[in-house]
């Protein structure tokens, strides 16, 4: 049974993916998710069913549009395929569940958002806000669903994590510089609203260490300047995404160590 679940949760997972890849692509650009139906970027030919098969159609056409050859982007497909192995972790971890469809909704927003940093420098406001007004909304249910985190704790992570970044973002400002972008700070947000207190602390620190150690390895090879902002919204995705699963228990782990 639970074998079956898991390829059903697969391949729902690499389906939702796939929608994933849609949204990353037109909402920073102000497109509609829905019209036009998918298409190829170079010649614009209508996508047929048989082109839309998450990862497989990827691997037989080889990567390759199959009305005008161009080269798909890789990236479609590791999408499909991260998503599918995340949906099947989230129910391995949380099972059958309330906290299992909001692992899955925030994972969801953390790879489109990853996506959109890394490849377009944004964080669109339109998916991060409504994200928090979610995240919290969530939290209030916790009495009739046990959703962690509660709202209180919810409020505390996102107070905690949105002031913190906008504390990175301000100060540099006072003296004419800029380490990163306003869109992180409320990506910061929804980080802390959807992990809450305190395991929004992990998430920081995982995300401020892995961020600083790449800024100072691209300044030391020249890739970027001093005072070039970083793009950080890929680091507080993959420290959400962390600490959406196991949060509680490196958070355990370090009390027990240090405290």
């Amino acid at each position: 049974m639970d074998i079956a679940v898991i390829l059903i949760l697969f391949l729902f997972g690499i389906s939702v993916g796939s929608f994933l890849n849609v949204v990353a692509d037109r909402v920073p650009l102000g497109k509609s998710i829905i019209h036009p139906p998918s298409h190829c970027i170079n010649c614009g030919h209508e996508l047929e069913p048989r082109d839309l098969f998450p990862i497989i159609s990827y691997l037989l056409l080889r990567g390759k549009c199959r009305y005008c050859g161009h080269a798909i982007t890789v990236r479609s497909m590791l999408v499909e395929l991260a998503t599918g192995l995340l949906f099947v972790l989230a129910f391995t971890v949380f099972g059958v569940t309330w906290q299992f469809p909001a692992v899955l909704i925030y994972c969801s927003l953390f790879i489109v958002l990853l996506i959109t940093d890394f490849e377009q420098g944004v964080l669109p406001h339109v998916i991060v806000y409504p994200g928090i007004a979610l995240a919290l909304a969530l939290a209030l249910s916790k009495p009739l669903t046990g959703i962690v985190p509660n709202f209180i704790d919810s409020a505390a992570g996102l107070g905690l994590s949105f002031g913190f970044f906008f504390l990175l973002w301000a100060i540099p400002r006072i003296f004419k510089k800029s380490i990163l972008g306003f869109g992180d700070v409320g990506m910061a947000g929804l980080i802390g609203a959807s992990v809450g207190y305190p395991q929004v602390l992990v998430a920081l620190c995982f995300a401020v260490l892995a961020g600083g150690l790449s800024a100072a390895l691209l300044i030391i090879f020249k890739v970027r300047k001093l005072n070039e902002p970083l793009q950080f919204g890929p680091f507080l995705a993959s420290a959400g995404l962390i600490t959406l699963f196991y949060g509680k228990d490196i958070f355990d782990a370090c009390r027990m160590l240090f405290w």
